[in-house]
């Protein structure tokens, strides 16, 4: 409702030792991770020969190029999110009044896993993502709620980061802002009931230097809708009770510019967040409860003069997690999730979601 985030991606190199032959590739930015292939990552090797037969030598180390670029946007997708809807963006706020909030979001990843399942260890990836929010609601239209928002968020990257025991360059900055718009078509407090539709555009505004292999911005169009739905499972709609959260986002993206000729193409994402808190003191809504999050398609592609080849790059995991949540002053609250990712494929796999959110209504 009051907000959403997208899963950034940027890019890096990637050069592959394989039988101590150097597979080479041309890049937009200026690293190179220089890796032995195992038997076991031969899967990797074979994600780049998905072509055999059908291409040139030539095309398929443009191919290898463009899985490198790949794992940069797979592995910032997932840690630097600008925060998905929490269990308080269920109930429509009240009209005419601002709400300002802060947040802190902390993700580590120590695994990468290709898109076939690979599983590259020997990697580091943390972000500290500070994100600031508006909200300002206004006069109903047809007794619908209705408002205005704007997300700012700042990822940070923590110490070095590797991906397969690779040092990947990095650059700290803002994330593209996230301006919205949502209504409340169905709004029944009396039922614990709502069903929220919002929609999110972020231009490509934010921190972006193609020689960095990991950017703090994606350089592109992110078009985003979603719709969420909450209602109580049982328990009375202002007492103790068990809500349902369900909420649905699809992501449309614009290309990524990485140099003249060349430019990401990015699939079509969906995104599902569940959660089920329990409110167990009524007269502050302090919660705790649990949280389910899955995201599937985001395949990412390189158009380059040469043809359009996958890079093996998608925005698909498994998170699940705790919640927790309450008013500490009539217009003061916080809330809090600490997760984990279950599966992860084409991305970096995070050990640790945390994310904590103050609010103060105005």
């Amino acid at each position: 409702m009051w907000q959403n985030g997208h899963k950034k991606g940027k890019n890096y190199n990637l050069a592959i030792l394989s039988n101590d032959r150097t597979l080479p590739g041309r890049w937009a930015g200026g690293m190179n991770i220089q890796k032995r292939i195992t038997q076991q990552q031969q899967e990797t090797v074979q994600m780049f020969e998905y072509f055999s037969g059908k291409v040139t030598r030539s095309a398929g180390v443009a191919a290898g190029a463009a899985f490198g670029v790949a794992l940069a946007v797979s592995s910032m997708m997932q840690p630097a999110r600008a925060g998905g809807p929490l269990p308080y963006d269920g109930p429509a706020p009240p009209p005419n009044v601002s709400v300002a909030f802060l947040y802190n979001q902390f993700a580590s990843a120590s695994t990468f896993y290709t898109a076939n399942g690979t599983k590259l260890g020997n990697t580091h990836i943390q972000t500290d993502v500070p994100v600031l929010r508006f909200v300002h609601t206004f006069s109903p239209i047809d007794g619908m709620p209705w408002g205005v928002q704007v997300i700012a968020p700042y990822v940070s990257f923590l110490g070095n980061q590797e991906v397969g025991g690779g040092s990947v360059s990095h650059q700290s900055g803002f994330a593209e802002p996230q301006l919205s718009a949502f209504l409340y078509p169905v709004n029944h407090p009396s039922q614990d009931e709502t069903v929220v539709l919002a929609y999110f555009l972020s231009p490509p505004s934010g921190s972006y230097n193609p020689s960095i292999a990991l950017n703090a911005s994606t350089n592109n169009w992110v078009n985003n809708f979603e719709i969420g739905y909450m209602h109580k499972v049982f328990g009375q709609a202002k007492g103790k009770r068990l809500d349902l959260e369900v909420w649905a986002d699809g992501y449309f993206y614009g290309n990524t510019n990485v140099q003249t000729g060349v430019h990401l193409k990015t699939d079509p994402a969906a995104q599902f967040i569940v959660y089920a808190p329990y409110y167990f003191h009524p007269q502050t809504d302090a919660y705790v409860g649990l949280s389910f999050e899955k995201t599937f398609g985001g395949k990412i592609s390189e158009v380059n003069p040469l043809g359009t080849f996958d890079t093996g790059s998608r925005n698909n995991f498994t998170r699940i997690g705790v919640i927790a949540g309450s008013f500490l002053s009539p217009t003061i609250f916080a809330q809090a999730q600490l997760a984990t990712d279950v599966q992860a494929r084409g991305g970096a796999k995070n050990d640790i979601f945390f994310q904590v959110q103050v609010g103060k209504v105005f």
